[in-house]
């Protein structure tokens, strides 16, 4: 990709992207319309009564849009069952279905909701090869436009919207031969459907490219977008993180992935993917769209523009200090002193298992200090007295203050200080510093970007640590806002390490969960155990919810390793592509086990699976004891 500084519009304040209006029943997507918040039924899409109780959940909880699995012709027929009893019940909701591998399931479909979803990878060509000539690749497409005709038909009849939905884990054998298991693979794979439809003049599309991998998912839009932009297309975007799992992590992951995207003004309908009972994703989403809410469209400054490729990730180039920086992890800086009071919000459940990397003391001035760790103290109270006690400098002092050449130090800085050539050259000269780059506007994301370019060009590599000091007392609010701010830095390889700080109401282990959970779920730094792990859905046939929890209770002390756990062959095989070991199901209450991409076992019965699947971990030799 060229177009680097146009992709969205502004990478320094918030515009968001025009985009066509599409009507999805009462709901319209795109244009300046508020971004809909939607959700998936995991009920047998056969059950009506039990899928519409779910669905009224859904919807009292906030939900705007409902999709179903729609595996064949008999569950296609049933929804015009469930639309009768919504609307009995007054209930008139929008409904989606969504398709796998059978054409004539979305024919039928379209014709009893207002949007059919259909998966690329999933209408193409079933015999694999090695290659394509130049004329098999144009056949292949030829083909999968036929196939796709009587479906085009039967929407513009019943003016039925379709989502071009791509998932990285099910590209077609044709896209992959071509263009890997990539972001760019994805992004083709979408805009072949797309020029399908736009030559039978079908244009009420919406598009989403989604990927357990947060990275992939966050480059792969905006790869989408740059190509429409270059093509003057403006379908509306549809956002989301599969298998992401459950609890504080799988939220953190969704967070991470939509809101960076969000917050570059790409987004018009989102869903918060969690291994949960699918009402449990509304707050989260509806937070999201909140948040964007409060960001006024800017205009373009022409001055500032990227200076990385915003398409892959790579990380900032920065000296090491301290192990800070460089090419290692993002370290966690946490506030050691806790306030002792009834405010105090309980601890985030969680895996507590990683220590901050470095322990902020403030004013304190303990006698004595673990030499196994690292702190950070006001400068006003440092003494230089302890060998691992470094210290902390706003700008006043580290512009008074002259520290010998040898001395680490942290050093203080706000945008503003950064926007005077003088404060830049000061900083450029001190060799042994880490900046804390302490963002206290109402739109911190845009202020930390800012920041990096005045560092960028100014030529200063030192390390940075992103600092924010939250004024909330609410767990959840915390997870939302600090995930969405600091994510959108990290996933572009800006910031060396992260400072979540709070007015003394958040407890300090919830700030240390929050925080690495945070650096894993952008993958910069794995300090728990990574489970991939889809939401369920109506082609789910084993009880996906408590099957992750056994594995999760069983498996979460063994950090170096990727499980995935997935509802069915969809998308599991492939969106379980860098998973260390996978446990999919196979059929009713069956799974199959696997180690990477290789079939271990075969057709496990559910109540043996998670036994076999540790198992299996243990003859592999990747087994940890406690």
């Amino acid at each position: 990709m060229n177009n680097k500084d146009t992709y969205f519009g502004n990478y320094y304040s918030y515009r968001r992207l025009k985009t066509q209006e599409v009507k999805v029943g009462s709901v319209s997507i795109g244009g300046a319309n508020p971004v809909v918040v939607q959700s998936m039924t995991n009920t047998d899409t056969l059950n009506t009564q039990a899928t519409v109780e779910q669905c009224i959940r859904i919807i009292e909880a906030g939900g705007e849009l409902i999709r179903f699995a729609v595996q064949g012709v008999e569950e296609a027929e049933n929804l015009q069952n469930i639309r009768s009893e919504l609307i009995r019940r007054g209930y008139n909701t929008p409904l989606v279905a969504d398709i796998h591998f059978s054409p004539k399931a979305a024919e039928i479909a379209a014709k009893y909701v207002e949007k059919v979803r259909i998966n690329p990878g999933n209408y193409a060509e079933k015999r694999r090869q090695f290659e394509y000539s130049a004329e098999e690749y144009i056949e292949a497409i030829q083909k999968i436009a036929i196939k796709l005709k009587p479906l085009i038909e039967v929407c513009k009849a019943h003016k039925t919207a379709i989502r071009i939905g791509v998932n990285h884990g099910s590209l077609s054998n044709r896209i992959l031969i071509k263009y890997g298991n990539t972001a760019e693979g994805m992004v083709e794979s979408a805009l072949e459907f797309v020029q399908i439809f736009e030559d039978h003049q079908f244009y009420d599309l919406i598009i989403s490219l989604k990927s357990s991998n947060v990275l992939t998912m966050v480059h792969a839009n905006r790869i989408l977008v740059a190509r429409m932009i270059h093509k003057n297309r403006n379908y509306p975007i549809h956002l989301g993180v599969t298998e992401a799992g459950n609890g504080v992590i799988g939220r953190q992951k969704s967070i991470a992935g939509i809101a960076t995207l969000l917050s570059d003004g790409i987004g018009d309908t989102i869903r918060v993917s969690l291994t949960e009972e699918p009402e449990n994703e509304m707050p989260i989403a509806l937070k999201l769209r909140n948040a964007i809410k409060q960001l006024a469209d800017n205009q373009i400054n022409k001055d500032q523009k990227i200076w990385f490729k915003p398409f892959s990730f790579h990380k900032r180039n920065s000296k090491s200090t301290m192990k800070i920086g460089g090419k290692n992890p993002p370290v966690v800086l946490l506030t050691v002193a806790q306030r002792n009071s009834c405010k105090v919000q309980k601890p985030l459940k969680g895996d507590y298992s990683q220590q901050a990397d470095l322990l902020y003391l403030g004013n304190e001035k303990p006698i004595f200090l673990p030499s196994d760790k690292q702190y950070v103290q006001k400068f006003a109270a440092w003494e230089n007295e302890h060998s691992n006690c470094y210290p902390l400098l706003n700008k006043r002092e580290w512009i008074d203050n002259q520290l010998p050449d040898n001395q680490l130090a942290f050093l203080k800085v706000k945008l503003e200080d950064l926007e005077i050539k003088e404060n830049l050259d000061y900083l450029r000269k001190i060799a042994s510093s880490v900046l804390v780059l302490s963002a206290e506007s109402e739109n911190p994301i845009y202020e930390w970007r800012k920041g990096f370019y005045f560092l960028h060009k100014a030529q200063i590599d030192a390390p940075v640590i992103l600092h924010r000091k939250f004024s909330v007392d609410i767990n959840e609010t915390l997870l939302v806002e600090s995930t969405r701010i600091f994510s959108a830095l990290l996933l572009d390889g800006l910031g060396d390490g992260i400072w979540l700080q709070d007015e003394g109401n958040i407890h300090l282990e919830t700030l240390q969960l929050l925080s690495f959970g945070i650096l894993q779920s952008c993958r910069l730094r794995l300090t728990q155990t990574d489970y991939i792990a889809c939401p369920s859905c109506g082609r789910t046939q084993f009880n996906i919810e408590e099957r992750l929890r056994e594995i999760r209770k069983e498996t979460n002390h063994l950090k170096h390793l990727k499980i995935a756990i997935m509802g069915c062959i969809v998308n599991g095989l492939g969106e379980m592509a860098d998973a260390d070991y996978g446990y999919v199901g196979s059929g009713k209450g069956i799974i199959n086990l696997y180690k990477g991409k290789v079939l271990m076992r075969k057709n496990v019965a559910e109540k043996e699976a998670a036994s076999s699947l540790i198992e299996l971990i243990k003859k592999e030799g990747d087994w940890v004891e406690i």
